[in-house]
């Protein structure tokens, strides 16, 4: 596609400056088929607005407004099943009976999501000094984070923060919506509410329990008092909670369920009835209190789109809800597929969202290409009629080309250029016309393969040396580009698009250093667990933790870090450079220590033929505490 075709292609579609640089901002009212065309950057992870500050937020409201986005979402856990157990986060204070649940962002120092505690100082490889960390703070993290000194500080900040980013996006023409999973309550409560208010069997909250009735109106009543103006309270049914025993109703909650039961008589099973009926149960609850206490405060439901989650239940709470409640849902598969089938039925009786992904969770450390399919999917929200349109993230810089493709084609779904067409504008901007040629059918044929977006690095996990594994066809292809990149810097006299297409080089780099490393570490990894199993011990522990430690000490450790480091330029990429020190690094430690007691302790280390070069096998400074 030519310079000037794509240039015609940005502007008919109303692209913003950061595709036309001579373009002017795209206001916010800027027509469009969709109502709602917006974003849902997730809390959770140290990549995403969990660590953010002010100037990230203002800086990522701009880019919406620019683009002619104009809805903004956050979601707050408050605990949950599962992994999510004692992960409460504090945008709301769940306070019951005078007991404040402990709460807080992550940061470098805390232990959820698959993360270990590691300060800053003790980053590996001088990777710390990348951290400019507020004064006596050890932690990486969002400021409001980890200048906390206590509970209550830690809510009193993290409210403030998001009370400021309110009103930015107010100020930007932008609305804002803040939810929560109902029906979770943090670890707290449990021991503090009375034993009949959960549903046997399913151990969940019974809603119509005059303490969980209490729960929930104190989630809405911080809400509503500590961010005036917020636009819409966005409840979520939770991803793990339903997948529970079978329930034995009793009381109100039978009477209830006999009641509401056949606005789900279409329900594959009994436990999809059961889920409905909860659910719509909550949401009249949250209907009801928003209609007398801030009518002006818009109501909507979401959740995740796979297996027995949202879906099944979305036709009978369509009929059994009024139809102002807006239904949305993430795309299944973490994106891999289009919204789900039903919602184009709800969408012809409500307003209703799909929630494309801009990337998905299992594989944070990768660049993720998915340009093309998120246009497809905002393409087909619009075929069906669906109202919104909201893209789920957690990083800023490595899911740009998704953004501006979704961007620009919620601003004008049938004129949008095909996917080939949205790289070669966003790569002509970033890397410069020439490079723009070459990258545009290379970024497409990566997503189309399916293969560099799908590397696993689940963030929600601990590091395993499964992570990052690439076939060898994978490799060389990788490879390639990375001397294409050279070639193209070569051609490209814009400092600024040679340092983009330095930092695209390092991103397939990376990628291919931490298969290695992967490798190099297995089996150390698997010798561990063999050891824990009892399935190998004596002479012949020693000598495999021997070859494992050789193996060890060559994998690219440092190497993998330094090209990681050298491409961060976003508070996100601090976030993964963090994660790779907790995660992986403290991983690789660990193995090492384990292979120096193995050795150390047995006289077979002592003999000449068998000793190792030094008191052990990882050459790195020791972590200080």
């Amino acid at each position: 596609m030519s310079d000037t075709k794509c240039q015609f292609a940005v502007s008919l579609a109303l692209m913003t400056w950061a595709l036309l640089p001579n373009m002017q901002a795209v206001a916010a009212d800027t027509p469009s088929p969709f109502a709602i065309r917006g974003t849902l950057p997730w809390h959770n992870f140290l990549s995403g607005p969990t660590a953010w500050n002010d100037d990230d937020y203002r800086e990522y409201l701009d880019d919406l407004a620019a683009r002619g986005l104009n809805f903004v979402g956050f979601h707050c856990y408050t605990g949950g099943a599962e992994r999510y157990a004692p992960y409460v986060e504090p945008l709301i204070r769940l306070k019951y009976r005078d007991v404040v649940p402990e709460a807080g962002f992550d940061t470098s120092l805390t232990a959820r999501w698959g993360y270990r505690p590691l300060a800053v100082r003790d980053f590996a490889f001088d990777t710390g000094k990348l951290f400019a960390l507020p004064a006596g703070a050890e932690a990486f993290g969002a400021d409001c984070a980890v200048t906390a000194r206590s509970n209550d500080e830690r809510y009193r900040n993290a409210q403030a923060l998001m009370r400021r980013v309110v009103e930015m996006a107010h100020a930007r023409g932008i609305q804002v919506a803040i939810g929560f999973e109902f029906g979770v309550h943090p670890p707290e409560l449990a021991s503090i509410v009375p034993p009949e208010s959960r549903i046997s069997g399913a151990m969940l909250p019974d809603p119509t329990h005059p303490a969980n009735i209490e729960v929930l109106h104190t989630a809405l009543d911080d809400l509503l008092t500590a961010y005036p103006g917020l636009d819409w309270v966005w409840l979520w049914l939770h991803e793990h909670s339903m997948f529970v025993a079978q329930p034995k109703l009793a009381g109100r909650f039978a009477d209830f369920y006999e009641r509401e039961k056949a606005h789900f008589s279409d329900a594959q099973d009994e436990h999809d009835v059961f889920t409905g009926v909860w659910s719509l149960a909550y949401i009249r609850r949250v209907y009801d209190y928003l209609a007398k206490h801030s009518p002006q405060t818009r109501l909507a439901i979401g959740g995740w789109g796979g297996g027995p989650q949202l879906p099944p239940v979305l036709r009978g709470l369509d009929r059994a809800l009024p139809r102002e409640i807006v239904f949305s849902c993430l795309n299944p598969g973490m994106g891999a597929t289009g919204h789900a089938p039903v919602l184009a039925e709800v969408a012809a009786h409500r307003p209703t969202w799909a929630i494309p992904w801009f990337e998905g969770d299992g594989w944070l450390w990768h660049l993720q290409l998915r340009a093309a399919s998120v246009s497809e999917q905002v393409k087909a929200a619009y075929a069906d009629k669906l109202s919104g349109v909201v893209g789920i993230h957690w990083r800023t810089e490595e899911i740009r080309p998704n953004l501006e493709a979704f961007a620009l084609t919620a601003i004008d779904p049938e004129h949008a250029p095909p996917g080939e067409e949205l790289y070669r504008c966003h790569c002509a901007e970033r890397y410069g016309p020439a490079a723009a040629e070459e990258l545009a059918p290379l970024f497409l044929r990566f997503e189309k393969e399916s293969q560099l977006g799908y590397l696993s690095s689940p963030e929600f996990y601990p590091y395993s040396p499964k992570w990052g594994r690439m076939s060898p066809s994978l490799a060389q292809k990788l490879r390639h580009a990375i001397t294409l990149i050279g070639k193209l810097k070569e051609q490209t006299p814009a400092p600024e698009h040679g340092k983009n297409l330095d930092w695209l080089a390092d991103n397939f780099r990376f990628a291919l250093l931490l298969d290695e490393v992967g490798r190099k570490i297995e089996s150390a990894y698997a010798l561990r667990d063999k050891y824990l199993l009892g399935e190998v011990a004596g002479d012949g522990l020693v000598r495999q933790a021997q070859a494992a430690g050789r193996e060890l000490a060559s994998a690219p450790m440092q190497d993998l870090f330094s090209t990681f480091a050298r491409r961060v330029r976003s508070r996100g990429e601090l976030g993964e450079l963090s994660a790779l020190n907790q995660k992986l690094w403290l991983q690789y430690r660990e193995l090492d220590r384990f292979l120096k007691k193995v050795t150390d302790s047995s006289p077979v280390s002592s003999t000449p033929e068998t000793q190792t070069t030094s008191s052990s096998f990882v050459r790195v400074p020791p972590l200080t505490r």
